[in-house]
């Protein structure tokens, strides 16, 4: 039978006290390219080593190779990926011996024997002005799961004046891996997700009307920025209320808000005879938060648009959410200003037949069946439904 994890603490002689404090810098890390750097040194001091490093090839926050590192200067680390990688002996020898395979754990003497090593360039000439002669090393991963870490490992080092790695550094290595695997995994993980997020309020950011994204309780997740900018011009600030904190169910958008909580999607114009603002709620739908015949509160998307700016930005989104034809979608900030047929034949210089024909059409596929629930309530929005 294998050793256990407890074994594994018994063997590697680490109190609770140490054991708290590497989980705490090793998950404390996760999503934090910046911590990484001092988990190694929390690291280093359980072997007693002068330097540590995490390689994920391709991957370098300092370089092409090196991710994180301690107490290794960053001249050091270039010379190795500009060069000295090329004439590495252990990575030479290791590859060979198809050592770096994920789980394995081995010393440098065990690689390389060390009058061999000695011998070689990449000590004489690197390592040895570095003050370094032993290695512990790790293959963090192979880079084999999509969506988790790159291929890495993970590497510790001692001077010359310094005893080799022994079975008790090989039986701490062996407690602490499971933990680095599933920290840089969870890392690579939310590093991902970060990226998709930042990337999504950059798309967000670049629409020329508002986006606001509210949680159950009113509470704004996300405003970009078009909602900042409404919320500079106090023309447009007045109708948004307390954003980008909370939508109160007494504040302007509050009533279109809270009834797009409890599923039911809409839209409004504020301003009355001479609107500044249009407004779009559409339900967020929760499929794990669903009970049948209940209503769930959800989330809910928030579109806004000044009047004289971008109805046709906004206009365009319902079009797509509707299936509206182009004609069709150029009534909507009319109907939302509260134009009746005539006016807005007139508007678009067209006939009423036509306009009346348009309506027709957009009450049967937004499934109003009158002119009053469309401009109140822009018919029955239609959820948008999480994946």
């Amino acid at each position: 039978m294998g050793l256990q994890q407890g074994d594994l603490v018994e063997e590697a002689k680490l109190s609770l006290a140490v054991q708290s404090r590497v989980q705490h810098a090793l998950y404390g890390a996760v999503g934090k390219d910046d911590a990484w750097p001092e988990a190694l040194r929390v690291l280093a001091e359980l072997f007693d080593a002068s330097f540590s490093m995490l390689v994920a090839a391709g991957q370098g926050q300092r370089d092409q190779s090196f991710y994180a590192a301690w107490n290794h200067s960053d001249e050091a680390a270039r010379a190795y990926s500009e060069y000295w990688w090329q004439h590495d002996v252990w990575l030479q020898q290791g590859t060979a011996d198809g050592l770096f395979v994920q789980g394995n754990i081995a010393r440098g003497s065990d690689i390389v024997p060390l009058p061999v090593f000695r011998q070689s360039r990449f000590y004489q000439e690197y390592l040895a002005p570095l003050s370094t002669e032993y290695l512990l090393v790790s293959a963090v991963s192979d880079g084999s799961v999509p969506g988790l870490a790159p291929p890495s490992h993970l590497s510790f080092f001692r001077r010359p004046d310094q005893p080799n790695f022994d079975e008790n550094d090989l039986a701490i290595m062996r407690w602490i891996f499971p933990h680095v695997v599933r920290a840089f995994d969870l890392h690579w993980t939310t590093r991902r997700l970060q990226e998709q997020v930042t990337l999504l309020h950059r798309f967000l950011d670049a629409l020329d009307f508002g986006v606001v994204m509210l949680d159950p309780a009113a509470r704004v997740l996300y405003a970009n920025q078009g909602i900042r900018a409404m919320l500079a011009d106090p023309t447009s600030a007045r109708w948004l209320g307390s954003l980008p904190e909370r939508v109160g169910s007494h504040e302007p958008l509050g009533q279109l808000v809270h009834a797009c909580a409890r599923g039911q999607g809409g839209g409004t114009a504020f301003g009355h005879t001479n609107p500044k603002l249009m407004a779009l709620a559409l339900p967020v739908e929760d499929p794990s938060g669903l009970e049948a015949g209940k209503v769930q509160p959800g989330a809910c998307m928030l579109l806004l648009a000044r009047h004289t700016e971008a109805p046709p930005a906004v206009s365009d989104f319902v079009m797509r959410i509707f299936g509206l034809s182009p004609a069709e979608a150029r009534l909507l900030p009319l109907l939302l200003r509260g134009y009746a047929p005539t006016e807005i034949a007139s508007e678009l210089g067209v006939k009423i037949s036509t306009v009346r024909s348009q309506l027709s059409s957009i009450f049967a596929k937004t499934g109003s069946t009158r002119q009053q629930d469309l401009i109140r309530l822009l018919g029955s929005v239609p959820q948008v439904r999480s994946p």
